[in-house]
């Protein structure tokens, strides 16, 4: 189960989450749907715990994303699926 429980993100003065709660039980398939900057992609991070959230809580199966080490951290990813809009994880880093 995936729970968001009143979870707030903002980055400097640009608020991107506020607020938002959310259950999905297991088996159940959701779609995060919205224009460019409306916090899918935010959302998303931090149920993979890339990024923490400024409040609120996010709990996957049980654990408390934003808590955890970073070996369970490891292990919760490797449950995970997750692919990034542009195929990269440092989407700032270029090849040269």
């Amino acid at each position: 189960m995936i729970e968001l429980q009143h979870i707030s993100k903002r980055f400097l003065s640009n608020v991107v989450l506020d607020g938002v709660s959310l259950a999905v039980q297991d088996g159940e398939t959701v779609a995060l749907l919205g224009p460019s900057g409306v916090g899918k992609s935010v959302t998303l991070k931090m149920i993979n715990g890339l990024l923490k959230p400024d409040s609120g809580d996010v709990i996957v199966d049980g654990l408390h994303v934003p808590k955890l080490n970073r070996r369970e951290l490891a292990e919760l990813r490797s449950r995970i699926g997750y692919v990034f809009q542009y195929g990269a994880l440092f989407d700032s880093d270029t090849v040269a």
